[in-house]
């Protein structure tokens, strides 16, 4: 599958190209658009087929590395499927190049090696963990370039990038939508859970906790903050970006320190 590995990489940085010319021209042809729209979907569709290749068995337990390419393939999912109906196609400059190093990395240092089943009753408590990660994930995307933006209207030289973005006031709304959703998936995906946390002997399951209910409660202030005192700016993108940190700990980090270690 390292052909399918290689056109996959391929078919995205021509994508993280192409965007970049959809984004700048709002009279791009529409040929041009709808190419662009192609080679992503069929750019998604082989990164589907690389990533299920690479899978023993869909009910296994993942690697580091596998459940990052995991996470960015149900992320570029969500991206593409909103896509269509919200201002979020810029987002794909910074997730687009992203994913081909993810899987350029997969690539490299892929570990085929069998870890176990999921138990079935976890299950949906995965998914709904995972596509949590994955609303989050563009929330924190869209924080960063929501902060480079701000950065850059300071500048009086000014700066063509900024020209690709929605305004400030689309850019903090779209964030909070992803962010709200993603919120509300993890809390389910922490009430599916619990009922689980004493059966399970998994090494490294109470950091996971740990850093899970940081980043919930992270979040929690966050949107509190946005709808009583209508915080945005500086602030905002901080908590949105401290909160995406602990989960990424919590999924990613406690999994590559026990690989490790």
């Amino acid at each position: 599958m390292e052909l399918i590995g290689i056109l996959t990489i391929i078919g995205y940085t021509l994508s993280a190209l192409g965007i970049r010319y959809v984004l700048i021209d709002e009279e791009y042809s529409f040929y041009k658009k709808t190419s662009f729209d192609v080679i992503f979907f069929l750019s998604l569709l082989l990164f589907s087929i690389y990533a299920y290749s690479l899978i023993n068995n869909v009910y296994q337990k993942f690697n580091f590395i596998t459940s990052l390419e995991i996470t960015f393939l149900i992320v570029n999912y969500l991206f593409f499927l909103f896509m269509f109906s919200k201002p979020i196609k810029h987002l794909g400059l910074v997730l687009l190049p992203l994913t081909a190093i993810v899987i350029l990395i997969s690539m490299i240092y892929h570990d085929s090696s069998n870890l176990g089943l999921i138990d079935p009753d976890l299950r949906i408590h995965i998914i709904v963990s995972i596509t949590s990660y994955g609303f989050l994930g563009l929330g924190a995307i869209q924080a960063i370039l929501l902060r480079y933006q701000e950065k850059k209207l300071k500048d009086v030289s000014g700066s063509l990038f900024i020209t690709i973005l929605p305004s400030i006031e689309k850019m903090e709304k779209v964030m909070f939508d992803l962010i709200i959703f993603g919120f509300i998936l993890l809390t389910l995906s922490l009430l599916s859970g619990a009922p689980f946390v004493t059966m399970n002997k998994h090494p490294g399951l109470l950091e996971k906790i740990l850093f899970s209910i940081i980043a919930w409660m992270t979040y929690s202030y966050l949107i509190y903050s946005r709808f009583s005192k209508g915080v945005r700016g500086k602030k905002a993108t901080n908590l949105t970006l401290s909160g995406m940190s602990f989960l990424l700990i919590a999924y990613l980090g406690t999994k590559l320190f026990f690989e490790l270690y």
